[in-house]
């Protein structure tokens, strides 16, 4: 964020999540759709696509400005932010509850960190390219709060 000081940040931010939440209020009202989708588009896809257009959206349009937050509240580099989330790790996340961001999963930061869409990322577990992370809870001493889907610690 060269240049940008922290009220800038946090201008910019509130600027656009401002915009975000009037283009969600216009596409809820009515049969408008959602912002990822119009509502003739939703009628035609399955519970699957619906979700995967919501991730992708979620991705491209929510995570560069959680990122940004999660950045400045733990005063870390974009490259800390990057190595820090394709580990794992849960001490990054934002404090809930939180004013401007819902909470966020491992799938949409690491989604985001690698530019990949819901199907590229499912490709790169398939391939065993990307370990598939579950949260374990952060009180679970045995797994130190991660584990994959079969259930091996890490």
């Amino acid at each position: 964020m060269v240049g940008l000081t922290g009220k800038s940040i946090i201008d910019k931010m509130s600027d656009r999540l401002g915009r975000l939440e009037v283009a969600k209020n216009i596409a809820t009202s009515d049969d408008a759709g959602v912002p990822y989708a119009t509502a003739e588009e939703l009628e035609q896809m399955t519970d699957e696509e619906r979700f995967e257009a919501w991730f992708n959206w979620r991705v491209k349009a929510i995570m560069p400005y959680h990122k940004e937050a999660v950045m400045k509240f733990y005063n870390i580099s974009d490259e800390e932010y990057d190595r820090r989330t394709l580990e794992g790790d849960e001490s990054i996340y934002l404090p809930q509850p939180n004013n401007k961001f819902e909470p966020t999963g491992y799938m949409e930061r690491v989604a985001h960190v690698l530019s990949l869409s819901w199907q590229e990322l499912q490709e790169k577990f398939k391939s065993g390219e990307l370990k598939h992370l579950v949260a374990a809870g952060p009180n679970n001493a045995e797994t130190g709060g991660w584990s994959d889907e079969d259930g091996h610690v890490f």
